[in-house]
Protein backbone atom coordinates (compact mmCIF):
# COMPACT_ATOMS: atom_id res chain seq x y z
CA UNK A 1 0.00 0.00 0.00
CA UNK A 2 1.10 3.24 -0.87
CA UNK A 3 -0.22 6.49 0.11
CA UNK A 4 0.63 9.48 -1.67
CA UNK A 5 0.72 13.19 0.44
CA UNK A 6 -0.20 16.26 -1.21
CA UNK A 7 -2.25 19.47 -1.40
CA UNK A 8 -5.99 19.41 -2.91
CA UNK A 9 -7.16 20.48 -6.03
CA UNK A 10 -10.83 21.82 -6.58
CA UNK A 11 -11.11 18.20 -8.49
CA UNK A 12 -11.06 16.74 -5.04
CA UNK A 13 -13.41 18.85 -2.72
CA UNK A 14 -16.80 16.61 -3.75
CA UNK A 15 -14.99 13.43 -2.28
CA UNK A 16 -13.50 15.72 0.53
CA UNK A 17 -16.85 16.52 1.37
CA UNK A 18 -17.85 13.25 1.40
CA UNK A 19 -15.21 11.89 3.80
CA UNK A 20 -15.89 15.07 6.16
CA UNK A 21 -19.58 13.43 5.89
CA UNK A 22 -18.73 9.66 7.06
CA UNK A 23 -16.55 11.48 9.69
CA UNK A 24 -18.58 14.11 10.98
CA UNK A 25 -22.22 13.55 10.29
CA UNK A 26 -23.00 9.55 10.09
CA UNK A 27 -24.69 9.84 13.51
CA UNK A 28 -26.32 13.06 12.88
CA UNK A 29 -28.40 14.99 10.13
CA UNK A 30 -25.95 17.36 8.01
CA UNK A 31 -23.35 18.08 5.50
CA UNK A 32 -20.26 19.60 6.69
CA UNK A 33 -19.82 21.20 3.24
CA UNK A 34 -23.15 23.08 3.31
CA UNK A 35 -22.22 23.85 7.21
CA UNK A 36 -19.23 25.33 6.41
CA UNK A 37 -19.34 26.32 2.79
CA UNK A 38 -16.24 29.22 2.80
CA UNK A 39 -14.20 26.25 4.07
CA UNK A 40 -15.29 23.44 1.55
CA UNK A 41 -15.73 25.77 -1.59
CA UNK A 42 -13.41 24.84 -4.52
CA UNK A 43 -11.45 28.45 -4.41
CA UNK A 44 -10.29 27.47 -1.03
CA UNK A 45 -9.22 24.41 -2.29
CA UNK A 46 -5.31 24.94 -2.04
CA UNK A 47 -5.84 24.98 2.17
CA UNK A 48 -6.61 21.38 1.73
CA UNK A 49 -4.03 18.42 2.39
CA UNK A 50 -4.98 14.91 1.36
CA UNK A 51 -3.56 11.17 1.69
CA UNK A 52 -4.92 9.29 -0.86
CA UNK A 53 -4.82 5.42 -1.34
CA UNK A 54 -4.94 4.32 -5.29
CA UNK A 55 -6.74 7.67 -5.86
CA UNK A 56 -9.18 7.46 -2.66
CA UNK A 57 -9.00 9.75 -0.13
CA UNK A 58 -8.35 8.57 3.24
CA UNK A 59 -7.18 11.44 5.43
CA UNK A 60 -7.51 15.22 4.76
CA UNK A 61 -6.64 18.31 6.89
CA UNK A 62 -8.50 21.51 6.21
CA UNK A 63 -7.48 25.27 6.83
CA UNK A 64 -9.21 28.76 5.93
CA UNK A 65 -6.85 31.82 6.67
CA UNK A 66 -8.02 35.25 7.63
CA UNK A 67 -6.53 38.58 8.33
CA UNK A 68 -5.82 39.62 12.03
CA UNK A 69 -5.48 42.26 14.34
CA UNK A 70 -3.69 40.56 17.51
CA UNK A 71 -3.36 43.48 20.02
CA UNK A 72 -4.20 45.95 17.63
CA UNK A 73 -1.29 45.12 15.10
CA UNK A 74 -2.05 43.53 11.28
CA UNK A 75 -0.80 39.38 11.18
CA UNK A 76 -2.22 36.21 9.52
CA UNK A 77 -3.94 33.95 10.82
CA UNK A 78 -4.94 30.17 9.76
CA UNK A 79 -8.13 28.27 11.13
CA UNK A 80 -7.57 24.21 10.74
CA UNK A 81 -10.47 22.08 10.94
CA UNK A 82 -12.17 18.59 9.35
CA UNK A 83 -8.99 16.99 9.85
CA UNK A 84 -10.19 13.43 9.60
CA UNK A 85 -9.38 9.86 8.44
CA UNK A 86 -11.06 7.08 7.08
CA UNK A 87 -11.88 4.24 9.76
CA UNK A 88 -9.83 1.86 8.50
CA UNK A 89 -6.36 3.83 7.76
CA UNK A 90 -6.50 5.22 11.10
CA UNK A 91 -3.46 5.14 13.54
CA UNK A 92 -0.72 5.46 10.41
CA UNK A 93 0.20 8.77 11.37
CA UNK A 94 -1.59 10.32 7.99
CA UNK A 95 -3.41 12.87 10.11
CA UNK A 96 -0.24 14.10 11.66
CA UNK A 97 1.86 14.23 8.51
CA UNK A 98 -0.96 16.27 6.71
CA UNK A 99 -0.73 18.81 9.56
CA UNK A 100 2.93 18.91 9.16
CA UNK A 101 2.37 19.76 5.40
CA UNK A 102 0.28 22.26 6.39
CA UNK A 103 2.27 23.82 8.55
CA UNK A 104 5.03 23.82 5.60
CA UNK A 105 2.67 25.63 3.17
CA UNK A 106 0.70 28.38 5.31
CA UNK A 107 3.82 29.34 6.61
CA UNK A 108 5.13 29.72 2.73
CA UNK A 109 1.41 31.96 2.37
CA UNK A 110 2.77 34.44 5.68
CA UNK A 111 0.64 32.92 8.09
CA UNK A 112 2.09 33.18 11.40
CA UNK A 113 -0.57 31.33 13.80
CA UNK A 114 -2.99 28.14 13.16
CA UNK A 115 -5.87 28.03 15.62
CA UNK A 116 -7.18 24.99 16.03
CA UNK A 117 -10.69 23.16 16.89
CA UNK A 118 -10.62 20.73 19.11
CA UNK A 119 -8.49 19.85 22.42
CA UNK A 120 -7.32 16.10 21.14
CA UNK A 121 -4.02 14.39 21.58
CA UNK A 122 -2.69 14.70 17.96
CA UNK A 123 -2.82 18.64 17.87
CA UNK A 124 -0.70 18.87 21.47
CA UNK A 125 1.79 16.33 19.71
CA UNK A 126 1.49 18.68 16.62
CA UNK A 127 3.01 21.54 19.22
CA UNK A 128 -0.66 23.37 19.40
CA UNK A 129 -1.49 24.64 23.39
CA UNK A 130 -3.86 26.14 25.21
CA UNK A 131 -3.97 29.34 25.09
CA UNK A 132 -6.24 32.70 26.70
CA UNK A 133 -7.81 32.39 30.54
CA UNK A 134 -11.84 32.11 30.48
CA UNK A 135 -14.26 31.98 33.56
CA UNK A 136 -17.53 30.74 32.78
CA UNK A 137 -20.48 32.42 34.89
CA UNK A 138 -24.23 31.30 34.78
CA UNK A 139 -26.19 34.07 34.38
CA UNK A 140 -28.39 34.30 37.25
CA UNK A 141 -32.61 34.82 36.57
CA UNK A 142 -33.65 38.28 35.94
CA UNK A 143 -36.28 40.57 34.31
CA UNK A 144 -34.86 42.18 31.02
CA UNK A 145 -33.55 46.11 31.41
CA UNK A 146 -36.36 48.09 29.71
CA UNK A 147 -34.10 50.51 28.87
CA UNK A 148 -32.55 48.67 26.03
CA UNK A 149 -34.95 46.84 22.61
CA UNK A 150 -33.74 43.15 22.28
CA UNK A 151 -34.44 41.73 19.02
CA UNK A 152 -33.51 38.77 16.37
CA UNK A 153 -29.91 39.64 14.88
CA UNK A 154 -30.97 40.25 10.92
CA UNK A 155 -27.98 39.08 8.79
CA UNK A 156 -28.16 41.55 6.27
CA UNK A 157 -29.95 44.93 7.87
CA UNK A 158 -27.61 44.43 10.79
CA UNK A 159 -24.04 43.24 9.60
CA UNK A 160 -22.53 46.75 9.48
CA UNK A 161 -23.72 47.70 13.06
CA UNK A 162 -22.19 44.20 14.22
CA UNK A 163 -18.82 45.26 12.50
CA UNK A 164 -18.63 48.24 14.59
CA UNK A 165 -19.43 46.94 17.46
CA UNK A 166 -16.77 43.74 16.71
CA UNK A 167 -14.13 46.08 15.75
CA UNK A 168 -13.81 47.36 19.34
CA UNK A 169 -12.06 44.64 19.90
CA UNK A 170 -8.10 44.79 19.72
CA UNK A 171 -7.47 41.07 18.95
CA UNK A 172 -9.97 40.07 15.87
CA UNK A 173 -10.25 38.70 12.66
CA UNK A 174 -10.52 41.54 10.05
CA UNK A 175 -12.90 40.81 6.75
CA UNK A 176 -15.10 42.72 3.92
CA UNK A 177 -18.50 43.61 5.18
CA UNK A 178 -20.09 41.44 2.49
CA UNK A 179 -18.18 38.50 3.65
CA UNK A 180 -19.76 39.26 7.06
CA UNK A 181 -23.38 39.20 5.75
CA UNK A 182 -22.78 35.88 4.62
CA UNK A 183 -21.45 34.32 7.78
CA UNK A 184 -23.77 35.66 9.70
CA UNK A 185 -26.21 33.85 7.33
CA UNK A 186 -24.41 30.68 8.42
CA UNK A 187 -25.25 27.93 10.74
CA UNK A 188 -25.34 27.42 13.62
CA UNK A 189 -24.76 31.57 14.38
CA UNK A 190 -28.30 32.44 14.01
CA UNK A 191 -30.34 29.39 14.17
CA UNK A 192 -30.32 25.55 15.38
CA UNK A 193 -32.34 22.36 14.64
CA UNK A 194 -35.45 23.80 16.40
CA UNK A 195 -35.29 26.89 14.25
CA UNK A 196 -34.89 29.36 17.66
CA UNK A 197 -33.03 32.51 16.63
CA UNK A 198 -29.50 32.42 18.59
CA UNK A 199 -28.13 35.57 17.64
CA UNK A 200 -29.48 38.76 19.12
CA UNK A 201 -28.72 42.52 19.24
CA UNK A 202 -29.68 45.31 21.70
CA UNK A 203 -30.52 48.93 21.23
CA UNK A 204 -30.36 51.83 23.57
CA UNK A 205 -32.12 54.62 22.35
CA UNK A 206 -32.31 53.32 18.79
CA UNK A 207 -28.95 52.64 18.82
CA UNK A 208 -27.25 49.26 18.31
CA UNK A 209 -25.29 48.77 21.96
CA UNK A 210 -24.40 44.78 21.40
CA UNK A 211 -24.75 41.80 19.93
CA UNK A 212 -24.58 38.29 20.90
CA UNK A 213 -24.54 35.27 19.46
CA UNK A 214 -25.60 31.79 21.74
CA UNK A 215 -25.03 28.20 21.18
CA UNK A 216 -28.51 27.40 22.14
CA UNK A 217 -28.58 23.98 23.98
CA UNK A 218 -25.65 22.38 22.01
CA UNK A 219 -25.06 18.66 21.92
CA UNK A 220 -28.72 17.62 20.85
CA UNK A 221 -29.97 19.49 23.91
CA UNK A 222 -27.99 17.70 26.50
CA UNK A 223 -25.37 21.07 27.73
CA UNK A 224 -27.09 24.50 28.60
CA UNK A 225 -26.75 27.00 26.06
CA UNK A 226 -23.66 29.45 26.15
CA UNK A 227 -22.27 32.69 24.85
CA UNK A 228 -20.53 31.86 21.63
CA UNK A 229 -19.38 35.76 21.16
CA UNK A 230 -20.60 39.11 22.14
CA UNK A 231 -19.46 42.65 21.60
CA UNK A 232 -20.02 46.37 22.79
CA UNK A 233 -21.72 47.54 26.26
CA UNK A 234 -21.59 44.57 28.85
CA UNK A 235 -25.04 46.26 30.59
CA UNK A 236 -26.48 45.64 27.04
CA UNK A 237 -25.29 42.35 26.41
CA UNK A 238 -26.73 41.13 29.75
CA UNK A 239 -30.17 43.01 28.83
CA UNK A 240 -30.20 41.08 25.46
CA UNK A 241 -28.89 37.59 27.24
CA UNK A 242 -32.63 37.79 29.22
CA UNK A 243 -34.53 37.37 26.38
CA UNK A 244 -32.84 34.21 24.63
CA UNK A 245 -35.65 31.80 24.16
CA UNK A 246 -36.10 28.96 27.00
CA UNK A 247 -33.33 30.27 29.47
CA UNK A 248 -34.94 28.44 32.30
CA UNK A 249 -33.99 25.12 30.65
CA UNK A 250 -30.62 24.30 31.93
CA UNK A 251 -29.55 27.88 31.86
CA UNK A 252 -27.00 30.17 29.75
CA UNK A 253 -22.82 30.40 30.46
CA UNK A 254 -21.33 33.25 29.43
CA UNK A 255 -17.51 33.54 29.08
CA UNK A 256 -15.36 36.25 30.27
CA UNK A 257 -12.07 36.49 29.55
CA UNK A 258 -8.98 38.21 31.32
CA UNK A 259 -9.86 41.30 29.95
CA UNK A 260 -13.31 41.72 30.42
CA UNK A 261 -13.38 43.31 33.31
CA UNK A 262 -16.42 45.84 33.28
CA UNK A 263 -18.35 42.39 32.76
CA UNK A 264 -16.74 40.49 35.16
CA UNK A 265 -17.65 43.01 37.99
CA UNK A 266 -21.39 42.87 36.52
CA UNK A 267 -21.45 39.14 37.09
CA UNK A 268 -19.70 39.31 40.83
CA UNK A 269 -22.66 37.72 42.15
CA UNK A 270 -23.44 35.05 39.51
CA UNK A 271 -22.15 31.20 39.97
CA UNK A 272 -18.67 30.29 38.42
CA UNK A 273 -19.40 27.41 36.69
CA UNK A 274 -15.41 26.95 35.58
CA UNK A 275 -11.94 28.30 35.02
CA UNK A 276 -9.07 27.77 32.83
CA UNK A 277 -7.77 27.99 29.10
CA UNK A 278 -9.41 28.13 25.83
CA UNK A 279 -10.72 25.29 24.89
CA UNK A 280 -9.22 25.55 21.30
CA UNK A 281 -5.56 25.20 20.59
CA UNK A 282 -3.06 27.74 18.56
CA UNK A 283 0.28 27.10 17.42
CA UNK A 284 3.17 29.75 16.42
CA UNK A 285 3.72 28.41 13.32
CA UNK A 286 6.36 31.67 12.05
CA UNK A 287 7.31 32.74 14.89
CA UNK A 288 10.01 35.48 13.02
CA UNK A 289 7.27 36.63 11.18
CA UNK A 290 5.14 37.00 14.12
CA UNK A 291 7.29 39.54 15.91
CA UNK A 292 8.02 41.52 12.35
CA UNK A 293 4.22 41.66 12.65
CA UNK A 294 3.80 42.44 16.55
CA UNK A 295 6.93 44.50 16.42
CA UNK A 296 5.20 47.82 17.10
CA UNK A 297 2.97 46.32 19.83
CA UNK A 298 6.44 45.23 21.88
CA UNK A 299 8.77 48.17 21.01
CA UNK A 300 5.93 49.86 23.37
CA UNK A 301 6.52 47.92 25.98
CA UNK A 302 10.52 48.08 26.26
CA UNK A 303 13.11 50.13 24.73
CA UNK A 304 15.09 46.83 24.00
CA UNK A 305 14.37 45.12 20.92
CA UNK A 306 13.37 42.10 21.24
CA UNK A 307 14.52 39.14 18.26
CA UNK A 308 13.39 35.86 17.56
CA UNK A 309 15.28 33.32 14.62
CA UNK A 310 14.36 29.79 13.88
CA UNK A 311 17.42 27.29 14.79
CA UNK A 312 15.47 24.59 12.87
CA UNK A 313 11.91 23.95 12.10
CA UNK A 314 10.27 24.39 14.84
CA UNK A 315 12.68 25.84 17.24
CA UNK A 316 13.88 29.56 18.46
CA UNK A 317 15.82 31.68 19.95
CA UNK A 318 14.80 34.20 21.76
CA UNK A 319 16.97 37.13 22.30
CA UNK A 320 16.21 40.50 24.61
CA UNK A 321 19.12 42.24 25.63
CA UNK A 322 21.50 40.07 27.80
CA UNK A 323 19.05 37.07 27.55
CA UNK A 324 18.67 34.07 25.48
CA UNK A 325 16.42 31.76 25.28
CA UNK A 326 16.00 28.50 22.98
CA UNK A 327 12.44 26.86 22.71
CA UNK A 328 9.89 24.65 20.86
CA UNK A 329 7.46 26.18 18.87
CA UNK A 330 4.87 25.10 21.53
CA UNK A 331 6.82 26.21 24.66
CA UNK A 332 6.97 29.83 22.66
CA UNK A 333 3.19 29.53 22.01
CA UNK A 334 2.38 29.26 25.78
CA UNK A 335 4.98 32.39 26.72
CA UNK A 336 3.05 34.29 24.71
CA UNK A 337 -0.51 33.94 24.84
CA UNK A 338 -0.83 32.22 28.21
CA UNK A 339 -1.45 34.42 31.05
CA UNK A 340 -1.03 31.73 33.99
CA UNK A 341 2.31 29.61 32.52
CA UNK A 342 4.93 28.95 35.15
CA UNK A 343 7.92 28.22 32.31
CA UNK A 344 8.19 31.57 31.24
CA UNK A 345 11.58 33.36 32.36
CA UNK A 346 10.69 36.01 34.71
CA UNK A 347 12.45 38.83 32.96
CA UNK A 348 9.88 38.22 29.63
CA UNK A 349 6.89 39.45 31.74
CA UNK A 350 7.33 42.44 30.75
CA UNK A 351 6.69 41.84 27.33
CA UNK A 352 4.44 38.86 27.04
CA UNK A 353 1.22 37.27 26.95
CA UNK A 354 -0.30 39.24 24.58
CA UNK A 355 -3.98 39.04 23.86
CA UNK A 356 -5.17 35.62 22.24
CA UNK A 357 -8.45 35.35 20.04
CA UNK A 358 -11.14 34.16 21.47
CA UNK A 359 -11.80 31.08 19.05
CA UNK A 360 -15.16 30.80 18.42
CA UNK A 361 -18.40 33.10 17.14
CA UNK A 362 -17.24 34.97 13.90
CA UNK A 363 -13.18 33.97 14.52
CA UNK A 364 -13.62 30.41 13.29
CA UNK A 365 -15.85 29.63 10.46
Amino acid sequence: MTIAIRPATPHDMENIAQLADLVFRSRRPGHMAAEFPHLYHPANAHHWYLAEDGGQIVSIVGAFVWPALLSGARTKVASIGSVATHPAYRRQGLAFRLLALADEHLVQEGVRLALISGNLPIYHRWGARSVGQVTWYQLPMGTPDPAYTVRPLDPQKDASAVARLYQTRATRFTRRLSLLRELLRLQPLTTVEQGIPVALIAEYQGTPAAYAIVTHRPFQGREPSRVTEWAGSPAALLALLHHVPDLSQGGLEVPVLEDEKALEILLADAPRVRQGPYAWLVKVIDAPGLLRDLEEVWSERSDDPVSIESLSPGTYEIRWGSYRWSVDGATLTEWLFQPQVVSRPEALSTLWPISPLWPEGLNYI
